[in-house]
């Protein structure tokens, strides 16, 4: 039996039915054959009604999932497999050229309502350059960016940054004072590894990153190879859903916004703001109005919030106020981008 697939504008219910049957009425047919009596019985099944859900704001969430495969996904979603299920493509490549590109998928869990939101975005095998394709940028092993030139030879840029420019903060482990007590590693990023890096800094927030001994360089060369084993063991979340005591991992507080189809005002889309996130404690300061009590917390919450409403911010509709459902009748975005994508930098100080 056929099933229909139906999407109600109004009432933004996604509708399941079946095809109706058609039954001929008993009696003899014009070729006099006889046409027998079926015997139908029953109540009328109950027609389930999908909504789809869409919120904006703030909400802490935690990391329950890293690129699931099928069976792991429909257990996440507590649904049974089908015939018709399909597993999950992750790897594939750029347009541009070629190289191979994995999306990275992040599913995080409201602590509060158990929402389920996915963050996703694109880690592509090639060095992120700039524009004019002589400044590269940089990854550390506490998860911070930074940019660099490559050197030159005469007219010719090579493959060799210059590391002379790189600032202390980002290649040492610094006090106070301002007194080096530690190299930190860092290396060429890769297209999408920004994300990554930003991510892990909020989400392994139970980690002392200003310890000269705190290293976390991910192996992106397993990743591309579809071995999520290093990212999935950082989830240290019990049976019970608690996280472990000797874990590094920790709830973090994510910003929800809508983006609208530019080609189909209709067609709506959960997004994660993958530009910052807040540490967990900032949520009793949402919910209490955005009153922050401290002058350092006021300096993060104002660096979060220029960025997110700056000339590159969200891509789409969102609100700084703790999550709440989204309503179409404020967003004035009309299906047309509230932002813009991040160009690559002209120059270092990006």
């Amino acid at each position: 039996m056929s099933e229909l697939f139906e999407f109600s504008e109004k009432t933004s219910l996604f509708v399941f039915s079946k095809a109706p049957v058609l039954f001929r009425q008993a009696g003899l047919g014009g070729d006099k054959t006889p046409q027998y009596n079926m015997a139908v019985k029953g109540k009328q099944r109950e027609q389930k009604e999908f909504v789809k859900e869409l919120f904006v704001g703030f909400t802490a969430v935690k990391v329950v999932a890293v690129n699931p495969n099928l069976s792991e996904l429909n257990k996440l979603l507590g649904r049974e497999a089908a015939p018709d299920q399909k597993e999950p493509v992750y790897l594939g490549t750029d347009q541009e050229g070629g190289h191979d590109r994995l999306r990275l998928a992040f599913w995080l869990q409201d602590i509060k309502s158990n929402k389920l939101f996915v963050h996703s975005f694109n880690l592509t095998n090639k060095e992120r350059k700039n524009k004019d394709g002589d400044k590269v940028q940089l990854v550390n092993s506490t998860c911070a960016t930074s940019w660099a030139p490559y050197i030159k030879k005469g007219d010719t840029v090579t493959d060799k940054v210059d590391e002379s420019v790189i600032q202390d903060w980002f290649a040492n482990f610094t006090t106070k004072e301002k007194e080096v007590i530690g190299p930190k590693k860092f290396r060429k990023a890769l297209a999408g590894e920004e994300e990554l890096a930003t991510l892990l800094r909020s989400w392994l927030g139970r980690l002392d990153f200003m310890d000269p001994e705190t290293e976390v360089m991910v192996d992106t060369k397993k990743l591309f190879k579809e071995n999520y084993k290093e990212l999935r063991e950082l989830i240290s979340l019990g049976t019970d859903g608690e996280f472990d005591a000797q874990g590094i991992d920790t709830p973090f507080v994510i910003l929800l916004g809508v983006r609208t189809d530019e080609d189909d005002s209709t067609k709506k889309y959960q997004q994660v703001w993958s530009k910052a996130f807040l540490p967990n404690s900032f949520m009793k300061y949402i919910n209490n109005g955005n009153k922050f009590p401290t002058d350092y917390a006021k300096k993060v919450w104002k660096k979060f919030s220029d960025e997110v409403t700056g000339e590159y911010g969200f891509d789409g509709y969102t609100d700084l106020v703790a999550i709440t459902e989204y309503d179409v009748t404020k967003d004035i975005s009309g299906g047309v981008k509230a932002g813009q994508e991040v160009p690559a930098p002209a120059d270092s100080n990006y």
